[in-house]
């Protein structure tokens, strides 16, 4: 009986076995088949975002805003106007006209008149610049009195000054405002000379023929009593 059940199920088992096999053969091919490939291959492959091209493009190419505007150069609304050559000396009316000197706002003729200086013996004007033709004067006295207190502007030729030089053959005229220039002439003690401009302590001043410069120590701004 044992031997008839053995020889039954030897072939059963062997049935079982290669269809156990078969099963396990078209699990494989059929997994095998349904696999997908791995993301990091289709990952790889897949081209760049658009937004990396856009930023790369943007850093080649500078934004409008990036270039510097240029402004045109401010124009000043007027031009400064020139500064008077500095002097410190005094002179006297030499002007005959009885109306006076005209004393000016600038060094021109057209400009405002802001005072006079009289025609009386012995007015006295301080200098405190000059330029072109013309003085500017800061105080003027006449006959003990003040005349004039501020700044304003005088033709220079219509004052004048004196020479000092009392006892010798005249005092020298330089062709600058430097005792290290020239000697150009001689002018006579106790003339009276035309003034023509000022630089510092020095006066330009003319006398017949002769244009130059007197030093300080040469001018005497009265025209009535000599200078200590």
């Amino acid at each position: 009986m044992n031997q008839r059940l053995s020889s039954t199920n030897v072939p059963r088992a062997i049935a079982q076995t290669q269809g156990f096999a078969i099963t396990i053969l078209i699990a494989s091919l059929t997994g095998c088949q349904g696999t997908t490939p791995p993301t990091t291959s289709t990952t790889a492959a897949s081209p760049l975002p658009h937004t990396t091209t856009n930023v790369a493009a943007s850093a080649i190419s500078p934004s409008p805003a990036a270039v510097p505007s240029v402004k045109p150069p401010a124009v000043p609304s007027q031009v400064a106007a020139e500064s008077p050559q500095p002097c410190q000396i005094s002179a006297y009316v030499i002007d005959p006209d009885p109306k006076g000197v005209n004393i000016r706002s600038a060094p021109n003729s057209n400009s405002k008149i802001i005072g006079k200086l009289p025609k009386v013996l012995s007015t006295i004007v301080d200098i405190s610049g000059a330029q072109g033709d013309w003085v500017q004067i800061t105080k003027a006295d006449s006959a003990g009195k003040i005349a004039f207190s501020g700044k304003g502007w005088v033709y220079a030729s219509l004052l004048g000054t004196s020479t000092r030089g009392y006892g010798s053959k005249g005092v020298e005229v330089y062709a600058s405002a430097s005792d290290r220039s020239s000697v150009i002439g001689k002018i006579p003690h106790s003339t009276n000379t035309t003034l023509l401009s000022c630089d510092g302590f020095w006066a330009k001043v003319s006398y017949q023929q002769t244009k130059g410069w007197l030093q300080r120590s040469s001018q005497c701004p009265s025209d009535l009593t000599t200078c200590p």
